[in-house]
């Protein structure tokens, strides 16, 4: 059953009509030019952490995994693992439903449309934002699937069509969250903090999980837009599914450079969000990025978030802070800190936490 209603706000024009019908990027969607996309989208770089998760088990494997990730997160804040325990099939599957239902009629998608208001969740075409006065080149579905209470409540608003689609993104969620469950303990155990550690700050089993899904047409001008505007991610871990179709690029901070991440066939791209940006004090990187889109291929992607539940007080790990560590951002909740992520309004949100005379 869909949702009641629709919000033609959130869904002011299909993006995947104009990809058809137009030959050149409506004015809405046009970026001024000192924010338009430098490097094209498949000038891959080859210094993008790649990381094997096998023998994992192993403790000395594991202690290798454990240390590559930590330069990873200090470094860059995104790697790529391979030799991961996700499927070929449940991937496939997922991308199958994500394609499926982005080809459905434009009256059928909007049974979905998100409501302008409301946290985003839901079908979007350009942004999610109603406000937005600058379109990004891609349609969108946003899916909070976890905890288990909230997929209780909104299992019966998910799509029925394509055939399976309730049932492959429960799969998928719940197969993504043990990922990121052992991808979390990673990262904790790379900070010198106990295996659950983010995991529980978080809220434990009630930490949140959003599954968004993307949609980027082929483009008539992919140098006049993004798929998606430069941005870091508002949470504590996100990863990638991607279809064989390059569009995602990172900014190295050191030397304000952007940098292509190469679809690795079976690799799951993994970036830190601000809130293990700020546990850290600063130490690890929340990564800003944005997507490119091209005039030859479209470009799909699953993109899951873990988050914080609502009400976990958030801020540098006390463990991590000494007088020669002294902390660089206040404490706050998360329910706090999502307005402030949801904006955008600047580069970096986590600066708005930051304290008065730290810097980063």
């Amino acid at each position: 059953m869909a949702p009641p209603g629709v919000t033609p706000e959130l869904v002011p024009i299909s993006v995947a009509k104009l990809a058809s019908d137009f030959s050149h990027v409506p004015e809405k969607f046009v970026l001024a030019k000192g924010g338009r996309p430098l490097t094209v989208f498949d000038d891959y770089s080859k210094e993008v952490p790649v990381i094997s998760l096998k023998g994992i088990d192993s403790e000395s494997e594991r202690s290798r995994i454990v240390a590559e990730i930590g330069h990873a997160c200090a470094e860059w804040g995104i790697f790529q693992i391979i030799d991961h325990d996700v499927s070929t099939d449940i991937l496939n599957r997922m991308l199958e439903i994500t394609m499926g239902f982005f080809n459905l009629p434009l009256e059928e998608k909007t049974k979905y449309a998100g409501k302008a208001g409301s946290f985003p969740v839901g079908y979007a075409s350009g942004s999610h934002r109603p406000d937005d006065n600058l379109l990004d080149w891609r349609e969108l579905f946003v899916h909070r699937c976890l905890p288990e209470s909230i997929r209780e409540t909104e299992y019966e608003t998910w799509p029925e069509k394509p055939d399976g689609y309730r049932k492959t993104l429960t799969e998928y969620s719940d197969t993504m969250d043990r990922l990121m469950t052992l991808l979390l303990g990673l990262v904790s155990e790379s900070l010198g903090l106990p295996t659950n550690y983010i995991k529980n700050v978080g809220g434990g089993e009630q930490s949140e999980q959003k599954v968004l899904l993307n949609y980027y047409p082929q483009c008539p001008q992919p140098d006049r837009t993004l798929g998606l505007r430069d941005h870091t991610d508002y949470g504590s871990l996100t990863v990638l599914q991607q279809n064989g179709v390059g569009g995602l690029q990172v900014c190295k901070e050191e030397t304000d450079t952007w940098f292509a991440v190469e679809p690795i066939p079976g690799a799951l791209t993994c970036n830190l969000g601000d809130q293990i940006h700020v546990l850290s004090n600063g130490k690890y990187r929340s990564v800003e990025h944005h997507v490119v889109v091209n005039s030859n291929h479209t470009r799909l992607s699953v993109v899951t978030f873990a988050n914080p539940s609502r009400k976990s007080l958030m801020g540098p790990a006390p463990e991590l802070i000494s007088e020669t560590n002294p902390p660089k951002y206040r404490n706050y909740t998360f329910e706090e800190y999502l307005p402030i992520g949801f904006a955008m309004k600047t580069r970096k949100a986590y600066d708005a936490v930051l304290l008065e005379g730290a810097t980063e």
